[in-house]
C-alpha cells in the first residue's frame, strides 16, 4: 500500500492531517479497512466511519484521501487490512506511526496603525529661526540684559528724563538686535551680540530675499541701512502689540501716568488717588521721563491705523480714528487667518485618526491665501511700525514690572504669570472695572499669533513648487502654537475657532463680553 500524509512532521495536537492511500501495482483490488488508533487503543473517527473503521473499495485509479483531526498529543498508528482471504479480513498492518506534539502557541503579532512620517521641509530652519527670535525677545531676557548692561538705571539724576532715555536706549538695542535673530550672552565674559542659531541658513529661505533686486531700494528711517538682511524687515509682527493693546497694557500705564501728573481720569472716583511715588526710587524717574517723551512716542491713533492697514483689526475707543478717515484696510485678513486655524484643527483630528489618510492640500490653499493678504499690507510703515511699537511695549512692560509698582497696586499673590509685568495689568483691570479676562490669554495670542504670521509671511507659499507635504510639515511644526491660539481666542472672545470661522472683530466681541459682565454686576 502506497501511503503519504501532510504534514509529514511535525504534527501538533488540534491539527488536521491529510492522508493518501493507493494500491501498489502487485496488490489485488478489493475492499480494504482503514483505521487510526491512539496509544491507548482508542480509535480516531475518520470521515463517517462506524467504530473508527472505514471500508473502501480500492483498485486501479481508486485511491482514498481522508482528512483526520488529531485532537490530543501522543502516538498514533495508521493501520490497514484487506478482505481478500475467503471474504474474511486479514490482519491489521501498521502503515505509519505519528508522534503528535503538544500544541505550540502561535507567536503574538502586535499590529499598530501608524501615520506616514512627514518628509523633510525646506522651511524647517526658517521656522526654527522664527521660534528662536520669539524666545529671545521675551521680557525675562530683556530684564537680564537691562540689569547686566544698564546699571545706570538705578541712578538718581537731577532730572528724570535721563533714566527713561537709558531704558529706551536699552529697549531699542535689545529689540533691534533680537529681531535680527541675534543673541546676547546670558553668562560668561563675552558681552557682545552674536548671530543666533540657524540665522545663516534661515534668512535666505524667506521669500523677501527675492525682492532685493528691485530697481528702487527703500530709504532707511532711523535704522542704519544694511542692518537687516531682509531690507529693513525685522522678524517681529505688529499683532503682538495689538493683542497686548487689547489686554489694556498701554491703557494701564496711561492711567498711572495721568495720576502721576495729578490728572483725574474720566469717570467717577479715581481708584489710583492714593498713588504716591517715592521720589528717591527709580520708578519716579521712569514715569517722569515717559511723560516728557510722550510726544515722541507712537500715538494710539497711529497704532490703530496701522492695525487696520496690516490686519484689518479695529480698536474701539474715543481716541481711535473713525473708519472714514482711513484710506485702506485689510478686510480679508480675519477670514483668511481664522480659516487656516479652523482647517488646521480638522487636519489634526484626521491626523490623529490612524484609519484616515489626512489630506493637507486644503491647508496649502489657506496658507497661500493668508500669505497674499499679509504681503499686500507689507509696505509704508510696515517694518518701522512693528519694530518701534515693540520697543515701546518693552518700555511699558519694564515700568510695570518694577517692584514699587507691585507694592502700590497689590493684587493676588498665588496666580502664576509667565512675566513679571502681567499681574500689574490684571490688577489695573480689576481696579478700573475693565475686562476680567486674564492677561495670560492675551499674551498667548500675542506670542503665538506673531510666530504663526511670521511663518506664513516669510514662507514661499505662493510659489508653484509648494506641495501639500510642505503644508503638512508647517501644520505639524506649529501645532502647539495653533492649538494655544485657538484656546486663548476662545477664552478672550468666547468664540471657538475650531468649530466655525468667525470674522467678527475681536474688539467687538470683547466689548460684548464686558457689557455682559457689567449687566451681571
Amino acid at each position: 500500500m502506497d501511503f503519504t500524509r501532510r504534514p509529514s512532521a511535525p504534527v501538533y495536537a488540534g491539527q488536521e492531517v491529510a492522508f493518501r492511500f493507493e494500491l501498489e501495482g502487485w496488490e489485488k483490488p478489493g475492499d480494504y479497512d482503514f483505521q487510526i488508533i491512539d496509544e491507548r487503543g482508542r480509535t480516531v473517527p475518520m470521515g463517517g466511519s462506524k467504530g473508527g473503521v472505514v471500508t473502501k473499495l480500492m483498485g486501479p485509479g481508486k485511491d482514498f484521501e481522508p482528512t483526520v483531526m488529531l485532537s490530543d498529543s501522543g502516538e498514533y498508528r495508521v493501520r490497514v487490512r484487506s478482505h481478500v482471504l475467503r471474504g474474511k479480513p486479514a490482519r491489521w498492518s501498521v502503515l505509519d506511526t505519528i508522534n503528535v506534539e503538544p500544541p505550540e502557541s502561535a507567536p503574538v503579532l502586535k499590529v499598530a496603525l501608524q501615520t506616514d512620517a512627514a518628509p523633510n521641509s525646506g522651511h524647517k530652519d526658517l521656522w526654527g529661526f522664527i521660534g528662536g527670535v520669539a524666545s529671545n525677545l521675551k521680557f525675562g531676557n530683556f530684564a537680564r540684559f537691562a540689569k547686566a548692561k544698564g546699571a545706570s538705571l538705578g541712578t538718581k539724576p537731577p532730572f528724570g528724563s535721563m533714566t527713561y532715555d537709558i531704558l529706551h536706549a536699552l529697549s531699542k538695542e535689545f529689540v533691534t538686535e533680537g529681531a535680527l535673530g541675534n543673541m546676547y550672552p546670558s553668562s560668561g565674559k563675552k558681552s557682545a551680540w552674536g548671530p543666533g542659531k540657524l540665522s545663516g541658513t534661515a534668512i535666505p529661505l524667506s521669500y523677501v530675499t527675492d525682492q532685493r533686486n528691485v530697481p528702487y531700494k527703500p530709504f532707511p528711517t532711523g535704522i542704519p541701512r544694511g542692518q537687516y538682511p531682509l531690507e529693513l524687515v525685522p522678524f517681529v509682527e505688529l499683532i503682538y502689540v495689538y493683542w497686548l493693546e487689547e489686554a489694556m497694557l498701554f491703557q494701564s500705564l496711561n492711567r498711572i501716568i495721568a495720576r502721576f501728573q495729578n490728572r483725574r481720569a474720566p469717570g467717577g472716583r479715581d481708584p489710583l488717588s492714593r498713588l504716591a511715588v517715592n521720589p528717591l526710587m527709580p520708578l519716579r524717574g521712569l514715569l517722569w521721563g515717559l511723560a516728557e517723551a510722550e510726544d515722541e512716542r507712537l500715538s494710539l491713533r497711529r497704532r490703530a491705523a496701522e492695525y487696520e492697514y496690516q490686519y484689518g483689526l479695529q480698536l474701539i475707543g474715543r481716541a481711535v480714528p473713525p473708519a472714514e478717515l482711513l484710506v485702506e484696510r485689510r478686510t480679508q485678513f480675519l477670514e483668511a487667518f481664522h480659516s487656516l486655524l479652523n482647517a488646521c484643527h480638522h487636519y489634526y483630528k484626521e491626523l490623529n485618526d490612524k484609519t484616515v489618510d489626512a489630506d493637507a492640500f486644503p491647508l496649502l490653499s489657506h496658507l497661500q491665501e493668508l500669505h497674499l493678504v499679509l504681503a499686500k499690507g507689507a509696505n509704508n510703515q510696515f517694518a518701522d511700525m512693528a519694530l518701534i511699537a515693540r520697543i515701546e511695549t518693552m518700555d511699558v512692560q519694564w515700568m510695570l514690572a518694577q517692584p514699587e509698582m507691585h507694592q502700590f497696586l497689590g493684587g493676588p499673590t498665588m496666580v502664576p504669570y509667565e512675566e513679571e509685568w502681567m499681574d500689574r495689568v490684571d490688577t489695573m483691570k480689576s481696579m478700573q472695572g475693565w475686562s476680567d479676562v486674564s492677561v495670560t490669554h492675551f499674551y498667548d495670542l500675542a506670542v503665538h499669533g506673531e510666530q504663526l504670521l511670521l511663518s506664513v509671511r516669510h514662507g514661499r507659499w505662493n510659489e508653484s513648487t509648494m506641495k501639500s507635504d510642505d503644508a503638512k510639515n508647517w501644520a505639524i511644526a506649529w501645532k502647539s502654537s495653533v492649538q494655544r491660539y485657538i484656546h486663548a481666542y476662545r477664552a478672550v472672545t468666547g468664540v471657538d475657532l475650531s468649530e466655525r470661522v468667525d470674522t467678527t472683530m475681536p474688539s467687538t466681541l470683547l466689548q460684548r463680553r464686558l457689557a455682559q459682565k457689567l449687566v451681571r454686576y
